[in-house]
Order: structure tokens, then C-alpha cells, then sequence
């Protein structure tokens, strides 16, 4: 029982002074997958309000949407309605992930719920692909000159690479929070 509790307490030293990750998870400064997760959904969930502020400018401003007030209104609320169905699901997919508490829940469990997350987060992009799309394509008919419809060309190529770069960052932590637990 000594040897125990002498390898123990020497185990306990090895891991509090040879790991400044350990240090860092305790003091705050460095955060779990699931924590990063969470975060990362939380910020898109605000930046999905914040798209619908700037929708409000397609409607008032015509010179950043040519066309008629119709047309710009229309084109406003689609802007809108996307981006409050992201930032409503991005919501959804933060509380669930806030929901998994490593501590109490069975490893089986964790896991569990971390895949039916990362499952529901690839079918609302599936969901929000064809909708996006739709409002890029209505900006593109109706651009009036070949520079509009050229910022669209390299918004859209932007857009995609930043998009396929944080997608790789979500599941990059789903990873992770499967293969740790």
C-alpha cells in the first residue's frame, strides 16, 4: 500500500510540474476542445445578428443593390431570414454543446452527443447551402454592370475558402473531443 501511494504522489509531481498544459487548463489560459467549440459557436450565433443589421443596409442604400425598393427589400429580408436561421441553429448547436459535461456523463455518452452535434451541424449546412446560394445568384441578376457582378465573383470565392476553413476548425475539435474522451 506504500509503494501506492508513494508512486502516486510522484505521479502527481510529473504531471503538475512537467506539463505547462496542465497549468494552463487549471489557471484558465488554455481551453479544452469542447470549450473552443462552444466559443466558436457562440460568436457565429452573434455574427449571425449582426448580418442582419448589415441587411438592413441593402434596403436603404441603393447603391450597394441596384434595382428597385422592391427588389432591395426582398433581397434584404432573404439576407435576414438566412442569417437569423444561422445564427438561431448556430444557438442551438452552442447549448448542446454546453449540455456535454465530461465530468458526469460516461465517456459513451460524450461521445454520443458530440457526434449527434457534429451530425446536426453538417446537415444545417446542408440546409443553409441551397439558401445562400439563392441570394448570391439574386445578387448576380441583378447586377447592373460587370464589376458588381465581378466583387460578387470574388466574394463568393472569399467566402468559401473562410467557410471551409472554419468548418475544418469545428471538425478538427469534434475530433478532438472524441478522440480525448
Amino acid at each position: 500500500m506504500e509503494d501506492i501511494r508513494k508512486d502516486w504522489q510522484e505521479a502527481d509531481v510529473v504531471i503538475r510540474h512537467g506539463s505547462d498544459s496542465y497549468d494552463n487548463i487549471i489557471n484558465g489560459k488554455r481551453k479544452t476542445a469542447l470549450q473552443n467549440l462552444a466559443e466558436r459557436y457562440k460568436k457565429f450565433s452573434v455574427m449571425g445578428f449582426v448580418l442582419i443589421m448589415l441587411s438592413m443596409s441593402y434596403i436603404f442604400n441603393p447603391n450597394l443593390m441596384p434595382g428597385n425598393i422592391k427588389w432591395r427589400i426582398g433581397i434584404g429580408i432573404a439576407f435576414a431570414l438566412y442569417a437569423l436561421t444561422a445564427s438561431v441553429m448556430d444557438r442551438w448547436l452552442y447549448n448542446g454543446i454546453r449540455s456535454i459535461d465530461v465530468v458526469t456523463m460516461p465517456v459513451k455518452e460524450v461521445i454520443r452527443k458530440a457526434l449527434f452535434y457534429k451530425k446536426r451541424h453538417l446537415q444545417f449546412i446542408a440546409v443553409l447551402l441551397p439558401f445562400v446560394l439563392a441570394i448570391i445568384a439574386a445578387f448576380a441578376w441583378k447586377g447592373d454592370n460587370i464589376y458588381f457582378r465581378l466583387g460578387i465573383l470574388v466574394g463568393f470565392i472569399a467566402g468559401t475558402a473562410i467557410g471551409i476553413f472554419h468548418l475544418m476548425n469545428f471538425l478538427a475539435d469534434y475530433r478532438a473531443i472524441i478522440s480525448e474522451d
